[in-house]
């Protein structure tokens, strides 16, 4: 595939509109930073649990628990608070860094989904330890004219769909699809 039909085949339609999605404020608060803060209090208490053996198997769980969801809270900055879709580019923002990745530039997305909460874990390129794998909860997000951000979960899905359309997932997707279109006929 040429990268000219690359960028078309990951841009799309709803690329061309550039519409910004953002987490509601008081979701934001309650499902990122407040976490993400707790994460970081249970990395001192494992810390402090084991330094004083008390209940030191505990302490280490809530180490490495504290630890992981505080990093991709404030490090690896996982949980975007805006996504931006351009014409040529889509743009993950958190905490003050800004992740674009150009369309064109992107030969492989990840995404795992889960259709009920409207919410994807993407990672882009592979995406890395502190850059490429968001969690991003679109049934949380809404753009300027206060729809739920579903035409950015479609563009993550699609995408997918496009450059690895013999991925598992994304033949499962079309499997399910197909039955259910199946099932509507037949009633």
């Amino acid at each position: 595939m040429s990268e000219s039909t690359r960028a078309e085949a990951t841009g799309g339609e709803l690329a061309a509109t550039g519409t910004t999605y953002v987490y509601d404020d008081r979701r934001y608060l309650f499902d990122v930073q407040i976490t993400g803060v707790v994460g970081a209090v249970a990395v001192v208490a494992g810390i402090v649990m084991v330094a004083v053996n008390f209940l030191a198997f505990v302490g280490v769980i809530a180490f490495v628990v504290g630890l992981y969801t505080a990093f991709n809270t404030f490090v690896a900055r996982c949980y975007p608070r805006t996504v931006t879709l351009g014409e040529k580019d889509v743009t993950f923002e958190s905490f003050g860094r800004r992740d674009t990745y150009a369309l064109a530039d992107i030969t492989r997305l990840q995404v795992r989904e889960n259709a009920r909460a409207l919410a994807v874990y993407v990672r882009i390129n592979g995406g890395g330890l502190t850059r490429g794998r968001y969690f991003v909860g679109c049934g949380d997000m809404y753009d300027e004219s206060g729809e739920k951000a579903r035409a950015l979960f479609d563009f993550f899905l699609d995408t997918e769909a496009r450059l690895d359309p013999d991925n598992i997932r994304v033949r499962a997707r079309r499997q399910e699809a197909a039955k259910a279109k199946g099932d509507g006929k037949r009633r």
